[in-house]
Formats: C-alpha cells, structure tokens, sequence
C-alpha cells in the first residue's frame, strides 16, 4: 500500500495540473488560479477554477473537484484503478502491483477485453479492406469517394464482408470469448445456438475515443438497404451519445484554431481531412447531443454546425440550438448547396470553395429564427408558435445584455416591438419563477449556509492562516457555527492541530471521509483568503468580541429563564464594564 501511494504521490508531483486539464478545457489565468467554462454541467460564465499552487480544481457551480486523478476519472468515465494507470503511463511512473476488489477488477478486466476484441476486430476488418478479394466493394467504394491509403491507414477503416459468419470465425480461429464479443456488440447470439455477425456487408470506421482506444464501430452500406449507417450498440466502453467521430484526430487543431466544423457523416470528416482541414468532427449518426457541445467547447471558442440541406439536417440544427445556447458555445451554421454534403462540396470546388462558404457561415439564431418563419405558417399564429419555442430558450439565458440582444433580433426578424417581446418575456420569467418558487424557498430554508456567513468566513481564515485556530478555538468560536458539516470539519482540523501541529489542507482534505465535508473545505481552499495578511489580527480580535458577545446573551438568557437576580445583574454590570 506505500508503494502504491508513494506512485500516487510522484504522479502528482510530475503532473502539472494546469497543463493536463488545459488540454481538455480552454483556461484563462485569473490572479494565481486558472479559470474556465466546467465540461461538467452547464454554465456560460466560468466557474471551473485550477489552482497550479494547490494542484487541485473546482468548480463553484457544480461543486465538482479534486485532484488530477479526481479530474481524469470524471472526464473520461474511468474508475480510479484506470485513472491512475492512465497517468502513470503518461507521466512515465512505474506502478507496484496493487490488489483490487472483485467488483473493480470484473470491470476493469471487462473493459480491457472490449477493447481488445475491438482492436482485433478492426484488424480484421481492415485486412479484409486492404487484402482481400472479399474486401472489393469496399475499396471501389471509398475510391469513388476520394478516400485515399494514407486516409484508410490512419483512420484503420475496414470492411465487413457480406457473409453471415466472417468476424464469428474469425474470433473462433483467435481463441476470442465469443460471449466477450457479444458485450462489445460485434457478433449476434442465435435462438438456436451459435452467433452470426452484425456488420455486414458495410465500410466500417473504428471509432476512438480521446484515449485513442476503439470503443466501437460504425458501419456504412454499400447498396440501398436499411440502416444506412449501423453503429455498435451501447456497451460498458461505447455510448454514442457522448464520443465525436474524429476528435482523437482533430482536438490538437481545434485547440490551435480555436474552431471547431461538426459534420454529419464519417466520410465528411475524412474528405475534408484528406483536402487539408484537420478541425472536423462528425456525430454518430445521433443527433448532437449536451455531452458533444460540452466536450467540444473545452477545445474551440466556436463551433460551425454542417449539416445536410435536407429537412433533417435543418431540424438538427434547429434543436441544437438550446444547447449552444446553455452550454455558452458560440455558434455558426454553414448552409450548403442543394443535394451536397461537406463530402462532395469539397470534392467539387476544393479546400478554398469549402473555406469560403465556412466564412459566410449565419448565426445560429438567425438561421433558426429564418427557418421558423420559412416553415411555420403566416399571421399571428405562426407568430405565437415561434415566440412558444423560443421565449423559454431565451429565458434559460443568464446574462442579461446577451437575452436583450437575441430579443433585438427576434423584433428585428419577426417585425414585432421589441416592447411587446420584453412584455412577453417577463410573463414567461414570472411564470416560470412562481413554479420554481416553493423549491428555491425550501432549498434556502433547509441550506445551513444559508443561516450564518461566519461558517465559510471562519473556515477560510483557519485554511490560510492556520495559526489562528488555536486562539479561536480555545475562546470557543464554534457558538458561531450553524453549519453541523463545518462544525465536524473544525473539530477534526483541532484535532489533527492539537496532536500534529500546522497541517497542510491537502493532507487534511485527503483525510476527510464524508464528501460534503470534502466539498465544502475544498471550495475554502480554492477561494482567494476572505482577509488580507495585514488584518488577519483584527479581524481574530473581532471574532473573539462576537464570541464574548454570544456567550454574555447566552448567560443573560439562562439567568432570565432562572429568574436568578443576583447572577443577571453581575453579568450586565460585567457587560458594561466591558464596554466602557
């Protein structure tokens, strides 16, 4: 075990956390922390903030933090075990062998396997593709496409024969576990017994995650039937919902341009790839999900959406519209020619046709807004229907002059006073608040911090000025406290205090079983000190003549209740003493 955490400690110490989350999330130095938008849940101002001092993140909005395992094992859905492998492995730290719980090494040991059966799927697909006969279409049809061997090689694209058993026998001559095969959704079991395939007769792109492992696999047809696109199904290592085709590849470049082009098809990304544009992403034949634009706006300050022309591809964009929205995004959409896709623009008018339609790219609001009064019908109420869809998008907006300008434009498109859509908007936020009401009430009335800001303050001042504890403490500060988790966090803190001397908060954090309590000192420890060095006496001084105070109304109080005279009027003729 101290071995173990003696590699825990030298990964820390080798990592910088600024720089690890940096490539995953665009950070801004704010004083000696490091702020951005969370990849956790939605926000538009940034509340994320890494301190390079502490080694530690935090994010004020969700409550999210730790250290850069803590971080590894939320942004990637890895266990702790993977976290730390992952990181040893980066940071070149040798691991001691560490035994895990049977439930950790079921799950450990069944993502390992998916991954491999997946690697020598991918393997066969492609030899398939690349070698042999069986593999013909396959190559005739990424020909057609412009798809060239350097494309074919770094992507691993393969092909699947049309046969019922191809990759089945394939795993049978490689000793695979077919039951594994049938959890990374590669081969089908049979009613009857046996397995069959379930790629078919498809072009098949390995879809990677940002650990450049093949989590799965998505399947074009090479004639008209249906599905067009057939992807792995959902599996412990595969969720399309969250996983962009193409980012393994594009996240470097997106970082660098600070833009990022979602695309709908695999062969978009590839032909723009092959013509030189390296910031492409396509989704997974789904639409573009919370989790993709979260993911996305760690890398690019804006993202362009093109998709199809078609009537779906416009609904796409319609519905994404929210998201970019909430998720503070900025947002582009680049409108194509009739029947063309990135795929075929490219091909036809080259990289400079493709950069100059991606300059002329539209608001995603004003393209919304213009699709809307294309199709909704004409009058007051198509009017009512568009104002029905949009006002609670526009309400989810928390800064103001951002709502006031979507509004301007929202009068300017519809032709409607901008008077009477603020009029309408404040029915909307009324409404929605008188719903939202009794929650926000109950939550305020049963939030501890809520009753007493002397809990945080007090909190703040023992994390960065440790030595105020002890005189604190022996005057009896906790008859300030209101919070019962801070109340525990203070008794614990004394108690390392008093045994071992000044701790470090790190070594206390860690040490902290209950996770409200970790959460709550690690926002103390993130925050900036609430006192400057130069009044950290007085502001002790203060602390101790609220005490007296609290403890002299306390006194009064229990010789009231009594009805003892004598002891009453010694202690106000003390309180008076005091102060004059």
């Amino acid at each position: 075990m101290e071995s173990y955490q003696s590699a825990k400690e030298e990964i820390k110490r080798a990592a910088d956390i600024v720089e690890l989350i940096g490539q995953h999330i665009q950070l801004k130095r704010a004083g000696q922390n490091h702020i951005g938008l969370c990849p956790f849940h939605s926000e538009k101002d940034p509340s994320f903030t890494v301190s390079p001092a502490r080694q530690m993140f935090h994010c004020f909005g969700c409550k999210k933090g730790g250290d850069i395992f803590a971080f590894w094992m939320e942004y990637h859905k890895v266990p702790f075990s993977q976290a730390l492998r992952d990181l040893a492995d980066r940071y070149q730290v040798p691991l001691p062998n560490k035994r895990l719980t049977r439930s950790e090494k079921g799950k450990m040991e069944l993502k390992e396997s998916l991954f491999k059966i997946n690697e020598a799927a991918a393997g066969y697909f492609h030899d398939t593709l690349t070698r042999s006969e069986k593999g013909a279409q396959g190559r005739e049809y990424l020909d057609k496409r412009f798809i060239s061997g350097e494309i074919i090689s770094e992507f691993l694209l393969g092909y699947a024969p049309d046969e019922w058993d191809g990759l089945t026998q394939f795993f049978k001559r490689k000793s695979i576990d077919t039951d594994k095969a049938v959890q990374a959704g590669l081969i089908i079991p049979k009613k009857n017994g046996g397995y069959y395939d379930r790629f078919r007769g498809r072009v098949l792109f390995p879809i990677l995650n940002l650990r450049k492992q093949i989590a799965g696999f998505g399947g074009r047809v090479l004639n008209d039937s249906l599905p067009k696109y057939l992807n792995t199904p959902e599996t412990p290592i595969f969720h399309k919902g969250e996983l962009l085709y193409g980012l393994h590849s594009s996240y470097k470049p997106i970082r660098e341009n600070g833009r990022s082009v979602i695309v709908e098809g695999y062969t978009d990304v590839l032909a723009l790839k092959r013509h030189g544009f390296h910031e492409a992403v396509a989704t997974l034949g789904t639409a573009l999900t919370r989790d993709h634009i979260r993911k996305l706006k760690g890398y690019a300050k804006e993202a362009v959406v093109v998709f199809d022309s078609d009537a779906a591809g416009r609904l796409a964009v319609i519905k994404s519209i929210s998201f970019f929205l909430n998720e503070g995004l900025s947002s582009r959409v680049m409108v194509l020619p009739e029947r063309e896709d990135p795929d075929s623009f490219i091909n036809k008018n080259g990289l400079d046709g493709f950069l100059d339609l991606l300059n002329q790219a539209i608001p995603t609001f004003d393209f919304y807004l213009d699709q809307k009064l294309a199709y909704v019908a004409n009058g007051i109420e198509g009017q009512i229907d568009i104002l029905k869809e949009i006002l609670p998008v526009l309400l989810e907006l928390d800064n103001v002059a951002q709502r006031s300008f979507y509004v301007r434009r929202l009068s300017e498109k519809m032709s409607i006073p901008e008077s009477v859509l603020l009029t309408e908007l404040r029915k909307w936020e009324v409404n929605h608040s008188l719903r939202g009401d009794k929650s926000s009430l109950r939550d305020k009335l049963s939030s501890s911090r809520a009753k007493n800001i002397d809990d945080q303050y007090l909190l703040n001042l023992f994390i960065h000025y440790p030595h105020t504890m002890d005189t604190l403490m022996n005057h009896g500060c906790k008859v300030l406290l209101s919070d019962s988790v801070i109340m525990g966090i203070f008794d614990y803190m004394y108690d390392i205090y008093t045994r071992e001397g000044e701790t470090k908060p790190s070594d206390i954090l860690e040490r902290l079983q209950e996770d409200t309590a970790r959460e709550r000192f690690r926002e103390a420890m993130m925050s900036p000190p609430i006192c400057p060095d130069e009044k950290v006496d007085q502001a002790v001084k203060e602390f101790e003549e609220k005490i007296q105070k609290l403890k002299l109304a306390e006194s009064i109080k229990r010789a009231k209740e009594k009805g003892d005279i004598d002891a009453l009027n010694q202690i106000l003729k003390s309180k008076s003493n005091r102060q004059r």
